[in-house]
């Protein structure tokens, strides 16, 4: 079955109960409403299965248990590797999973105010956000190509960027800092997929 199955039919659904609704409303206090049920029904039906399909990418996330998160938090890599922190914020496009993934594999999904730790082999490597299901067709994806070294951490921060046509992923590399390390205290730490 299709991902866009599902939003579909509930849109078919919600807009044949709100139409029906709104026609006995208009039958019961003896008016004719004419094609405005129909039209009102049309549109929240539209709209549902539009927002449905925007999250029909998402998965379930994981939550990082307290000792992931303390260990990053504390913003120190494991021996002999580097630490890569991305973090999502913003309120545009929140609640939609943001795929983050490196040199090819997706590691991990992020909905917004989230972050997740990934450790990383010393090395050049290239991270993608995108977007799945309907939203990754309205927003451009986020390449960044960096380095890390033995003992470094790699933070970048996510945000959505609204456009005319199409929404961008604008990504910010930042400082590991002590204030990073109480700003992330206060997020939700998403576990990285195994």
């Amino acid at each position: 079955m299709s991902k866009y199955a599902l939003p579909i039919i509930v849109g078919f659904v919600v807009a044949f109960v709100i139409s029906g609704a709104l026609a006995f409303m208009a039958a019961v206090a003896g008016g004719d409403a004419g094609l405005i049920p129909m039209m009102v029904g049309g549109f929240f039906g539209v709209f549902t299965a539009y927002i449905m399909a925007n999250l029909a990418g998402n998965r379930k996330g994981v939550a990082a248990s307290s000792e992931q998160k303390a260990a990053a938090v504390s913003l120190t890599p494991p021996a002999g590797q580097a630490l890569l922190i991305v973090m999502r914020e913003g309120f545009v496009g929140m609640a939609a999973g943001l795929n983050v993934t490196v040199d090819g594999k997706i590691v991990a999904q992020l909905k917004s105010p989230r972050f997740t730790a990934i450790p990383l082999s010393v090395g050049s490597h290239e991270m993608e956000l995108a977007f799945a299901a309907l939203a990754g067709k309205q927003n451009k994806p986020a390449v960044e190509r960096f380095g890390a070294g033995a003992g470094e951490v790699v933070v970048y921060r996510a945000k959505v960027a609204m456009g005319a046509l199409q929404n961008t992923i604008a990504l910010e590399r930042i400082h590991a800092d002590a204030d990073l390390s109480n700003k992330l205290r206060g997020m939700t730490m998403t576990a990285p997929d195994a």
